[in-house]
Order: structure tokens, then C-alpha cells, then sequence
């Protein structure tokens, strides 16, 4: 008794443990794209998420738990997120019951420990997406298939007294394929385990396979009714086969199951050999282990237990790379196996552990005094300090490195909102950006979502960003995923040709971009120049379409170039809004064409029309201002370009006009 109240001490501070990394800095980043999409889902009526859903590439289960989540804690982004760090508890819990029912219960709290800490399962704990739920269902109905297992390896009478058990595996099979799409990949483990299982006790093999069939079979029975739905989502997943070599491929699984991705490949490298050491080790035991029973009847041999595990974990990454489904995107998808791998990595960390501590008999080499077995001790003591060790590293990186954070579309939408005029619009390059933009952004009807469907309609799309244009005067752009919706670039290149590019930032993966529409696009020149910059390049021309204009206002400048002789040389242009002691107050640099016209493809004696909007500080001063162009190289030590207008060299600059700012 007093072992077992300890155990439950030892669970219990574990689980707050969990807690506590799972809800720290929870709502510290920004929902993205796929956040906002849950969030917006699970605002609608029961019948519209699950018709929302049959038109995402997602089941309905996780949207309509969600749903009910909200309604009790609420729309923030931490209550939203709170969904996902309660089933990461869920998981950690149930790690902890499978490894004592296959091991014992201190390898059962070592591998709820190793997943408390678990930097892959904190980040997917922090994320308003289906991803932690469908490992937590993966790895519950795992605990209750090894159960039933037991139950079917002794004598029928037991059968009734367990039949509840029944029950809830055929429960957590339809909630996980009502979850997710990967939790077929448990199904095939299951299966796998089920004739592991009939391997070893041949006389019950009917028994297992007939009983774990007909649950299965039963499962797929109310998962039909959704089954073409998911057929035609499945298709329409982009297939992809690993592009990396194989051992860079397993390296990387193996570092997300162990440390995530939120840490330098080279900072892992040390813990990633000694967890593999501790899995080799967790291969180790031969009859001298004195390892303890399981706390209940069950006649599974060691091997047999230690099987279920890895089958659990190896069959489903298999299924991954076999489906071609290693990319980037889908790593989550090896959040199914990842509560085997902490009970694998337990079970080498016990094994390691009595080793240390004499509990096998070592080969002569490593016996001896008393000081050596403290030797090796302290070696266990180390590298399980050196694996704690990087996992903190991962944890740092995950809650405080901006490398690793989220795309931002809270600072974007608190950006646009702060600079708002009337008049104004926000674009949206791919249409699945409108869930999570307006979940933070309440500017009204003016937010246009652009691509929807693939490929581009080429035609509707251009006229619909007319239509956009006719009516504001300054355009937020937001892009995302740019290349698969839109490849040929159709929307910045109109954007290009028919507004003026003004600021540009990155956050996270999106670029806002911010244009001027004109009033009218000038595409000649209305003062001609005859200036050459290097030996190749002459700006003959520009027109300055905004020659007053108020504080945070957008300057709008075109300039026309040629080249002589074709450019190896990639350079960027800078406009330049001086005040009356030649400070820059304003600026805008970019590669000619908004970045789509670098001068490496510029043809000899083809006009190079480039367009330039420079936006104002709203707190600028009424007066006279300069404006100032020229290049400098992207490579090398970003050298401007001397510029000669006519006869004269004026320097690495040229002073074009100037742009009168009024009250």
C-alpha cells in the first residue's frame, strides 16, 4: 500500500508538472492559419461544423469537442488552446497506465515523466488543432486493446466481469477516426499487435483475431456514413515522397519524437545519440534481470510486452514514409507514436539504470569494487542529464524564440488596425487566410479573400482585383503559401503593374505588404533623364504621381530604365525621402518590379517600368522634401552604383524632384 500511494504522489506531481509547461506562455503567439480555422469552426451550430468540416480535410470530432469546450472556457486563445493542453494530459496520464500494464509502474512514471517533458507533445498541447487529441485517442485505445489482450489470453469466464472494455476500445476506434485521418496508422499497429499477440499464445489466436475484428469491423460501421467524405479529402492531400535521404529523414523523426523541432539540429545531436543508446538498452533483458511482474494476472512474456511497444511506435512511421507523407507539414502525423516512444525510452532508462546498479549480471569487465558500481551511476546520472538538458534548450526555444513562433496575424491585424484609414482594404492572397485574419481583425466588409480555388483562374482574378482597386486607395496585402495557390504569381504581378508597393514585412511566414492605388498608372515618363548608373544600367525617366500629399500618405514614383548590355548582377533600387539636412525620413528598397523584375533577367534596350510608393510618418513635419534614387548590389558588400547624369557624376545618388508634405 505504501509503494502504491507513492506511485500516486509520484503520477500526481508529475501531471501538475505537465500542466504547468502545457499552459505556460499558452497564449503568448498568435493563432495561424489552421488556428483560426478551428476557432471560426467551432463558433457555428452543430449541423454547419460538421458541413464546415465535409469541406475542410479534416472529420468533424475534434471541431464539435471544441464547440462544447467554448462554450464552457470561452474564445480566447487560451481557452481554445486549453482543449488541446487537457488532452496532452489525457496523454501523459495514459502513458503512464499502458507502460505499468506492459512493464511496471516505475517504468510507466519514468515514460509520464519523459512525456510531461516532451517538447513534440508541449508544442501540439499549445495548438487549437486536433493534433494532441488524436494521440491522446491513439494512445487510450492502445491501453484498452492491451486489456482486452490480457483478458482474451485466460480462461472465457472473465469475459462478462470485462465488458465494459469492449465497449470503450470500440468508442476510442470511432472518435479517432472521426479525429483524424492518420489514425488508421493505430488501426494497422493495432492489428500488427493483435498477431504478435496470436504468435505467441497459438491456441488463442481465433479468439484474438475473430474478437479484435469484429471491434474493428464495428468501428468501420459508424464510420461510414462519413467514409466518402473522407476518400475524396484523402485525395486531395498533395502526395510527396520523403525528398531528404533516408538517414537525414530518420534523423529528423527521431529529434522530433525526442526534442520537437524548436532546437538546432547540431544543439540535439548529443542527446539524440544517448536516447539511442537507452533504446538499444531497451532491448536488454536477458532471464538474470530481475525485472518486476506487471501488478496484475497476465502471462505475456517480456518480448511480447516489449513488441506491443515498438509495433505501436514503428508500424505507424513506416505507414508514413511508405505513403509518402514526410514532409514538413506532416510531422505532426508522428504524434501517434510518440507516447511509445517515451515508454521505449523509460524502459532503456530503467533497464540503464539497473545496469548501473548491479541488478544484471555484467560481463567480469564491469564488476568489480563498490566504487565502480558508483561510477556507472554517475555515467546514468550524466547522460539523462545531457538528454534534460537539451529538452530545456527545445522548451526555451519553443516558448521565447522567435525563429519558432506561429505566424502572426495578431501583430498584423493591431498593425493594419493602427494605421486604418477610410478608404482602405485588406487582400487576402489565399482565401484560407480569412478565418484566423478576421478572428483578430474587426475592420468591416473591406477584407477580400482572392484565391480560392486551384489552379488560379487567371481571368476572374485580375478582374476582381480591378473591381478592388476602383474603389480604395490603399491596399494591406497579405500572402501565404503563395506558391501552391498561386504559382504563376498573377496577383503581385497585376499588383505590380497597376499600384505602388510602399512597405513590406515578414511575419512568420507572412508577408504584408502595403500598395497605393492611383489614381491613374503611369506607364511614360513625365520627366525624361538621361542618367547612367555603372556601366550598364540608365534611368531615362520618371513621374512623381504624388507631388503633395499629407503626413502618412504614400509617395507614388515611377521610374523607367533601360539596359545597354545584359546584367550578370542582381541590384536593389532605394528611394529616399530627405529632409533639409539630407537625413532620410522615409525610404523604400526593394529589387526592381516589387521584387519580380531583378535586373538579371532585364533584356538589352527593353523599358523597365518600376513602380515605388514610399509611406510617410504620420507625425511628419509640413514642408519641402528631397527625393533621392539610385542601386546598390544585393551580393558582396552592397557597393552603390556610381551615377553620371548627362556629363556630371553626382555620386551613388541622384536627386530626382521634390514632394510637398502639407498640414
Amino acid at each position: 500500500m505504501h509503494a502504491r500511494r507513492f506511485t500516486l504522489l509520484v503520477l500526481i506531481v508529475i501531471l501538475v508538472f505537465a500542466a504547468g509547461l502545457r499552459f505556460f506562455r499558452i497564449d503568448a503567439q498568435s493563432f495561424w492559419n489552421d488556428e483560426g480555422n478551428s476557432a471560426r469552426l467551432a463558433e457555428r451550430s452543430t449541423l454547419l461544423i460538421i458541413e464546415g468540416a465535409a469541406g475542410d480535410i479534416h472529420p468533424p470530432l475534434y471541431y464539435l469537442t471544441l464547440q462544447v469546450w467554448r462554450s464552457i472556457f470561452g474564445d480566447s486563445e487560451a481557452a481554445l488552446r486549453g482543449l488541446s493542453a487537457a488532452f496532452g494530459l489525457i496523454t501523459v496520464l495514459a502513458v503512464f497506465f499502458l507502460g505499468r500494464r506492459l512493464f511496471e509502474a516505475r517504468v510507466g512514471l519514468i515514460g509520464a515523466f519523459l512525456a510531461a517533458i516532451n517538447p513534440f507533445q508541449i508544442y501540439y498541447s499549445q495548438e487549437a488543432r486536433m493534433y494532441m487529441m488524436l494521440a491522446a485517442i491513439g494512445v487510450v485505445a492502445t491501453y484498452l486493446l492491451v486489456r482486452l489482450l490480457d483478458f482474451w489470453s485466460l480462461r472465457p469466464r472473465i469475459y462478462v466481469p470485462h465488458r465494459r472494455y469492449y465497449v470503450l476500445y470500440s468508442v476510442a476506434m470511432v472518435a479517432g477516426l472521426y479525429t483524424h485521418y492518420a489514425f488508421p496508422f493505430v488501426f494497422a499497429a493495432h492489428f500488427a499487435i493483435v498477431l504478435a499477440w496470436s504468435f505467441y499464445r497459438p491456441g488463442r489466436a481465433l479468439t484474438f483475431i475473430g474478437s479484435w475484428l469484429a471491434l474493428a469491423i464495428g468501428a468501420g460501421v459508424l464510420f461510414l456514413p462519413w467514409l466518402p467524405i473522407a476518400l475524396r479529402q484523402i485525395a486531395g492531400w498533395p502526395a510527396q515522397t520523403a525528398s531528404l535521404p533516408a538517414g537525414e529523414a530518420l534523423r529528423q523523426t527521431f529529434q522530433s519524437y525526442l526534442l520537437g523541432g524548436t532546437i538546432p539540429a547540431e544543439e540535439a545531436a548529443v542527446a539524440l545519440v544517448i536516447a539511442a543508446s537507452f533504446l538499444v538498452v531497451s532491448l536488454w533483458a536477458p532471464d538474470s534481470f530481475d525485472e518486476p511482474e506487471p501488478d496484475w494476472d497476465t502471462t505475456a512474456p517480456r518480448a511480447l510486452r516489449f513488441g506491443t511497444i515498438a509495433i505501436y511506435l514503428l508500424l505507424p512511421i513506416a505507414l508514413i514514409f511508405a505513403f509518402g507523407l514526410f514532409r514538413d507539414a506532416y510531422l505532426k502525423f508522428l504524434l501517434v507514436g510518440s507516447p511509445a516512444f517515451c515508454l521505449l525510452l523509460a524502459r532503456g532508462i530503467d533497464n540503464g539504470w539497473q545496469i548501473a546498479r548491479g541488478a544484471m549480471s555484467m560481463p567480469s569487465a564491469l564488476s568489480g569494487p563498490r566504487e565502480v558500481a558508483f561510477g556507472w551511476v554517475a555515467v546514468m546520472i550524466v547522460l539523462v542529464a545531457l538528454i534534460l538538458g537539451a529538452t530545456l534548450i527545445s522548451l526555451r526555444g519553443l516558448y521565447f524564440d522567435p525563429a519558432y513562433a506561429r505566424d502572426d496575424y495578431r501583430s498584423i491585424a493591431h498593425r493594419i488596425t493602427a494605421d486604418w484609414r477610410d478608404g482602405d482594404a485588406v487582400l487576402l492572397h489565399s482565401a484560407n487566410q480569412w478565418e484566423v485574419f478576421t478572428y483578430y481583425f474587426s475592420g468591416g466588409p473591406n477584407v477580400y479573400p482572392l484565391v480560392r480555388q486551384r489552379p488560379i483562374d487567371v481571368t476572374a482574378t485580375e478582374r476582381e482585383l480591378n473591381d478592388i482597386a476602383v474603389t480604395h486607395r490603399r491596399l494591406f496585402v497579405l500572402y501565404w503559401a503563395e506558391v501552391e495557390p498561386d504559382p504563376e504569381r498573377v496577383v503581385e504581378k497585376w499588383l505590380d503593374r497597376n499600384t505602388y508597393k510602399a512597405a513590406e514585412k515578414w511575419y512568420g511566414r507572412v508577408r504584408l505588404a502595403t500598395y497605393a492605388v492611383p489614381g491613374q498608372v503611369a506607364d511614360a515618363p513625365e520627366a525624361l533623364l538621361d542618367a547612367q548608373l555603372g556601366d550598364r544600367i540608365r534611368l531615362y525617366g520618371y513621374s512623381l504621381l504624388t507631388p503633395t500629399v499629407a503626413p502618412g500618405d504614400i509617395v507614388q514614383i515611377a521610374l523607367f530604365w533601360r539596359c545597354e548590355r545584359a546584367i550578370e548582377q542582381r541590384y536593389k533600387v532605394f528611394v529616399h525621402i530627405l529632409d533639409a539636412g539630407g537625413q532620410i525620413v522615409a525610404q523604400t528598397d526593394r529589387e526592381p518590379g516589387g521584387d519580380l523584375v531583378p535586373t538579371t533577367i532585364w533584356k538589352p534596350g527593353e523599358p523597365i517600368v518600376d513602380r515605388y510608393g514610399v509611406a510617410l510618418p504620420a507625425e511628419l513635419p509640413p514642408g519641402r522634401y528631397p527625393i533621392e534614387v539610385g542601386m546598390y548590389t544585393i551580393e558582396g558588400d552592397g557597393a552603390r552604383l556610381r551615377v553620371v547624369n548627362g556629363t556630371v557624376d553626382v555620386g551613388d545618388a541622384l536627386m530626382l524632384t521634390q514632394v510637398t508634405v502639407t498640414p
